[in-house]
């Protein structure tokens, strides 16, 4: 099983879970968890409004052309984050190996949660990560094993991120699951180099 699958288990685990979770939003509409494997989607390249009239000819009132510049340079605009906005990002970052004689190995996966929140207060965009990651942390603590192949390694250790990214805000999840290796058994006195160039 390699670290990957371990991965999709993840995410399927919290699709499955979080599916009727919504979190308040600063325009006070309640948004669906966004989850993605990796990394965040590419800020597309922005385009400008074309100008809609009604039969009459008289122009119809859109959305704030502001909403879909760049909020940075080639980042995402205000509409991109609102769709992309609150999301769970799914990452392995590390696995090591059993020995010899070591049947598991130790896969290290970090779910990086993510809000948008351009209020003065910026407190939404905190809370949004911090009943995401709770709800996360007691769901895998119920569960410990996904799949009948994954099992969680308990402590799950939490961080939020600084504010220099704002009004993006993100935090961090860290947690560590066991995996069945695969383990090359040698007879006595069997050459373990056989099928190498040997």
């Amino acid at each position: 099983m390699i670290p990957l699958f371990t991965c999709d288990a993840i995410e399927r685990f919290l699709r499955e879970k979080l599916s009727k979770v919504e979190l308040l939003s600063q325009d006070g509409t309640e948004k669906p968890v966004n989850i993605y494997q990796m990394n965040l989607p590419q800020p597309r390249a922005q385009e400008m409004n074309p100008r809609m009239e009604d039969e009459n000819g008289n122009e119809i009132a859109q959305c704030d052309p502001q909403d879909d510049e760049p909020l940075e340079d080639d980042g995402y605009s205000r509409n991109e984050a609102r769709t992309i906005f609150p999301a769970i990002v799914v990452r392995p970052i590390k696995f090591t190996g059993g020995g010899e004689r070591e049947f598991w190995g130790m896969l290290t996966v970090t779910l990086v949660f993510g809000a948008f929140d351009e209020s003065p207060e910026c407190a939404e965009g905190v809370k949004q990560l911090w009943t995401l990651m709770e709800r996360c942390r007691q769901l895998f603590e119920k569960e410990r094993i996904l799949e009948s192949k994954y099992k969680i390694n308990l402590p799950i250790h939490c961080e939020l991120y600084d504010e220099s990214v704002r009004p993006f805000w993100f935090a961090e999840m860290t947690t560590e699951w066991h995996i069945r290796t695969q383990v090359q058994e040698y007879g006595i006195g069997e050459d373990f180099r056989q099928g190498y160039g040997r």
